[in-house]
């Protein structure tokens, strides 16, 4: 597959490589997002790559001694009693401005919990003749190695850069594919290279999902298991927390009963699984960032899919009743769809000009109100926006299914918008995101997938 996007990321580094000052980069992101593949690209024939594994210090060293004498071959049979005296030689012999690379940072730590302070006492004298760039998956674990006070590399750092998923648009390009195939393909891969290469090599869309998920000798079978790994933390109350959520758990309080805690002990989880951007908290529109309405949800469609259709029928995978799984898939799937297209139009409303107007952050409003019955009645609306002069709001409905007349859609998204308390005495501008054409004459203002993919580049 092709190396896709980036473009941003490979400019900034090539600035920062090539300011003729010896650099200090720190790149870290999830597993699978090709931070490794990004930093190859940008490294030349005098670079130094080392991939660390799990290995004792010892081996540490020796493998990466192998790394250097590669490019620098008077490396190569010496034996370094410590990391210190390693980069210190490799100072002295190494080409000016040349490029050492430390991928998988935190194995590296793990052998040797000195090793930052060794790096902060060569950095802080000012004469390091080459760059170096840090890089791992352990989120929390870099995160916090470069921007918490009290550790010994914050405020050393030149660069900082966090691989985020690649947007939907480059996928529909690299892979021909129209709009809905887009949304519906990126509602199982998300914005990962990894996956879409994985599933580049398998067939249709749910030979994939069955090749790579269904089946128990499948590359993404155990994946959560996988990128958990990676964290500091507890990893079992993080993947019950997630099969929660996945089952449509989203209240703190809710949580907490469902997995047997008190809430005080979710709240350092829920915290770090938001920190590594694999959940999210929403809060309704307009209401305060402590809201008792906050929902948490699961911010990653590989995950959002995984613990809605494979973590709870693990058991039926098990015993070989795959067919029965994508059953459940088949008949569920345009929901989880139905979801991830929300958040696609969320994304392409915010911070955009639409309809002559530009919009600040889009999200969802639900609540209870009192209908024309006098009667409660819980609303609940996919896209809710101001504009930027707070004159407007754009209130919208998204629709994942067959054709329907935009008119009764219209009509029936406006008659809710009167309940609602947040538009009351605003100018309200509606809209609706549609699958497909309508069944009549377009009326009001539609986009369709082509223009939601387009906006969220």
């Amino acid at each position: 597959m092709e190396f896709l996007d980036r473009t941003e990321e490979i400019g900034r580094l090539q600035k920062q490589l090539n300011s003729g000052q010896s650099s200090f980069i720190v790149i870290y992101g999830r597993r699978r997002l090709g931070k490794s593949t990004l930093i190859k690209h940008i490294l030349a024939d005098d670079d130094v790559y080392y991939m660390a594994e799990l290995n004792e210090q010892t081996v540490q060293l020796s493998l990466l001694v192998n790394s250097i004498a590669s490019v620098y071959p008077s490396f190569a049979g010496i034996t370094f009693a410590s990391w210190e005296s390693l980069l210190t030689h490799f100072n002295a012999i190494c080409h000016k401005g040349t490029t050492l690379v430390l991928d998988e940072f935190p194995y590296l730590v793990k052998s040797c919990k000195s090793l930052p302070s060794t790096l902060q006492k060569l950095l802080d004298t000012k004469k390091l003749n080459f760059n170096l760039i840090i890089c791992g998956s352990s989120q929390r674990m870099m995160q916090n190695m470069v921007l918490s006070a009290s550790e010994p590399l914050y405020g050393r750092l030149n660069e900082r850069m966090v691989v985020g998923p690649i947007s939907i648009t480059y996928w529909k390009e690299a892979f021909n594919l129209s709009a809905i195939e887009a949304v519906e393909e990126y509602s199982v891969w998300g914005g990962v290279p990894r996956y879409w290469e994985l599933r580049e090599n398998n067939g249709s869309f749910m030979e994939a999902i069955e090749n790579l998920v269904l089946d128990s000798n499948g590359i993404l079978y155990d994946e959560p298991a996988a990128l958990f790994f990676d964290e500091e933390g507890n990893k079992q109350l993080f993947a019950s927390i997630m099969t929660a959520i996945g089952k449509g758990v989203n209240l703190y309080s809710s949580l907490a009963n469902a997995l047997g805690k008190k809430t005080t002990e979710l709240s350092t989880p829920l915290k770090n699984l938001a920190e590594m951007a694999y959940i999210k908290k929403e809060i309704p529109f307009g209401e305060p960032e402590k809201s008792k309405k906050t929902l948490y949800s699961i911010n990653d469609p590989f995950l959002g899919f995984y613990y809605r259709f494979i973590a709870p029928n693990k058991s039926l995978l098990a015993i070989g009743r795959r067919q029965r799984v994508k059953e459940i898939i088949a008949a569920q799937l345009n929901n989880h769809i139905g979801r991830i297209w929300e958040l696609l139009c969320q994304r392409a409303v915010s911070g955009n000009r639409l309809f002559n107007h530009d919009w600040m952050i889009a999200s969802r409003w639900w609540g209870k109100v009192i209908n024309e019955e006098g009667e409660p009645e819980l609303l609940e609306f996919d896209v809710v926006a101001e504009s930027y002069d707070k004159r407007y709001l754009l209130v919208g409905e998204c629709k994942w299914q067959k054709s329907d007349y935009s008119s009764r859609l219209l009509a029936h998204l406006k008659k809710r918008t009167e309940l609602a308390p947040f538009a009351k005495g605003r100018k309200v501008v509606y809209a609706l995101f549609l699958r497909e054409k309508p069944l009549d004459t377009p009326e009001g203002n539609i986009l369709y997938p082509d223009e939601i993919i387009e906006l969220n580049k």
